[in-house]
């Protein structure tokens, strides 16, 4: 049986190293160096098994029955494809299927996250310049952050971290 050939590197080496960070270039080297060996050893040997010459063989040993049971076993051998026995082939596809669908929802996400920092641009662009700008009208265009002292009330300085709910040493 004839071993597939591999006419084309599955592998698009000048894309994969283009993806490749500056400070692993070395083992990148190192590692298509070592793949650019195992391909020509493969390569080295015959894509067939070479034919033998029975006939020549049997005008030159004695015995012909043996020579014909080799003959016989030669042509019956059959060097299959190595099973998987181990299914790793599945596992990694199932793998990759997980890594699409993750891929798929981060890259969802990131959208998401940047429709919302481009909304907030157009806010900020929206607004009036600082010196023109009042607390109402801060409130008025970020009421999420602004100051309400009615129903949020602070004490100063009023940032997070000097409030009441965010001291874990205080006795409540």
């Amino acid at each position: 049986m004839a071993a597939k050939r591999v006419a084309k590197s599955a592998v698009e080496w000048a894309a994969f190293f283009e993806r490749v960070p500056p400070n692993q270039r070395d083992a990148y080297r190192a590692f298509k160096s070592k793949s650019d060996i195992f391909v020509s050893k493969v390569h080295r040997f015959p894509e067939n098994l070479p034919q033998i010459d029975f006939a020549a063989y049997t005008t030159k040993l004695n015995n012909p029955a043996m020579i014909a049971e080799f003959e016989k076993a030669y042509k019956a051998l059959a060097i299959s494809y190595p099973k998987d026995k181990a299914n790793l082939r599945a596992q990694v596809e199932a793998q990759e299927k997980e890594a699409a669908i993750a891929t798929q929802k981060q890259i969802a996400e990131t959208r998401k996250i940047i429709g919302d920092a481009q909304t907030m641009l157009a806010k900020i662009d929206s607004v009036p310049a600082p010196n023109v700008m009042t607390n109402e009208m801060y409130a008025d265009y970020f009421p999420d952050q602004a100051r309400n002292p009615w129903d949020r009330p602070t004490f100063w300085p009023h940032t997070k971290s000097y409030q009441p709910e965010n001291d874990h040493q205080a006795i409540h």
